[in-house]
């Protein structure tokens, strides 16, 4: 089990104390740790309820802030954004921030198999704290919007300001010539599983002409489609 101080640590963390501390200790409780003690007789519950609402609180929160935030945004766009900002790769990077995998209850096999950073393990703890706090805290979604609002705005505002569509103008540029064919290859992936660094070219036919880098597929295809578009002399 976690330690007293372990716990107060990630409450300090977080920025939230926890009257039942129960609750926090169930968000933190993966399915294989919970299977392992009911194995033994023991009573437990896994983090799987508290992730399916704190899933639900985050989109509240989430789609509250993008809609008061950036009212120029129409609502097409506000669902690409709301998707960036709660995405596997986003929420299991939050986690990562405050190192949530080192406070989660995991079974042997799985905490060997280094469950405690794989991004989609990642991503229920951190949904199924944020559903610990709203209950923890008589259903307040001004305590969830404290936690969890510096990450979202944070990643808000870069993919905002990031959200040109290079890929597009390429591919519009290429359809003016009959037969050839745009495509985007991985060269290289580096990193942890949480946070990958994705390296991709451009190709035109068989020449390479653009390369980028990014978190994401997406972000370094849009890379490599934008350095891209200065072999036609155009960004």
């Amino acid at each position: 089990m976690q330690t007293k101080l372990s716990t107060e640590k990630l409450e300090k963390t977080v920025g939230y104390t926890f009257k039942n501390k129960k609750l926090l200790t169930e968000a933190l409780t993966h399915s294989s740790y919970s299977n392992e003690l009911l194995q033994r007789n023991i009573d437990s519950r896994s983090n799987e309820r508290l992730e399916f609402l704190g899933d639900s609180v985050l989109e509240i929160v989430s789609t509250t802030y993008l809609f008061e935030n950036f009212p120029s945004i129409p609502e097409g766009e506000l669902t690409k954004l709301r998707s960036e900002v709660i995405c596997t790769e986003a929420l299991s990077g939050y986690a990562a921030e405050i190192s949530l995998g080192d406070f989660l209850l995991l079974g042997k096999g799985e905490k060997k198999g280094g469950g405690q950073n794989k991004p989609s393990t990642l991503e229920n703890a951190f949904e199924a704290l944020l559903g610990a706090i709203y209950l923890d805290s008589g259903h307040s979604l001004e305590a969830v919007e404290k936690f969890a609002l510096p990450f979202i705005s944070k990643k808000a505002l870069a993919a905002s300001i990031d959200s040109k569509d290079y890929k597009s103008e390429l591919q519009q540029i290429v359809q003016q010539t009959p037969g050839e064919k745009l495509s985007y290859e991985v060269t290289d992936r580096t990193g942890p599983d949480n946070d990958p660094t994705f390296t991709v070219t451009a190709m035109l036919n068989s020449n390479v002409i653009g390369r980028g880098v990014g978190h994401s597929k997406r972000k370094a295809e849009q890379e490599a489609a934008k350095d891209a578009l200065k072999f036609f002399r155009r960004d």
